[in-house]
């Protein structure tokens, strides 16, 4: 498919998910993927690249999902137009909510709406952690390191930034270690 005829489904696509995905970028994450390497906007092999890039950039993980998968497709203006299809329907609904619909919350068929999606955003949020979980833990003694990383933080004994600080200091100080021994 040439690039200018992709560019209309980049926003639709990104539009789409942005309307009907809840939960944050993290539940985002298997159904950005499924969208797209369907509409080949990325290869399969590309897609951990992709991951790994949106959580190193500040940002929600979504919308830097949406930059990297629109600038593959079409430089800046893929990127562009990929990050105003998933940032325009939360802005709509924010809008509406701001200009007063808020008391449409009170009526128990949207109640009951917002338990079935925090049902999908639970089962979301699991298959993200299992998808991610097969990226990161490609070898089993990463487990324990991330169970106690999480621990730590968990019950506060480590702030994340203190938490990112150590691990990096880990990383290097084994960089190092791997590098010493290879000499």
């Amino acid at each position: 498919m040439m690039k200018m005829k992709k560019l209309p489904w980049l926003f639709i696509e990104f539009f789409r998910l942005g309307l009907i995905t809840f939960g944050g970028g993290i539940a985002m994450l298997p159904v950005i993927k499924k969208m797209a390497i369907k509409h080949q906007f990325i290869q399969e092999k590309d897609w951990e690249e992709v991951v790994t890039l949106s959580q190193l950039a500040p940002g929600a993980i979504a919308v830097n999902c949406a930059n990297l998968i629109g600038y593959r497709v079409d430089g800046y203006l893929g990127s562009l137009i990929a990050i105003i299809g998933m940032i325009l329907p939360p802005v709509i609904v924010i809008t509406m909510l701001a200009l007063g619909v808020e008391f449409i919350l009170e009526e128990p068929i949207v109640q009951s709406a917002l338990s079935g999606m925090f049902v999908v955003v639970f089962v979301l949020f699991v298959q993200a952690l299992f998808s991610l979980g097969q990226l990161a833990w490609k070898k089993l003694w990463m487990i324990p390191i991330s169970l106690f990383s999480f621990a730590m933080v968990y019950f506060n004994v480590l702030t994340p930034g203190m938490m990112l600080f150590s691990t990096l200091l880990l990383v290097l100080l084994y960089t190092f270690i791997q590098q010493r021994k290879k000499l």
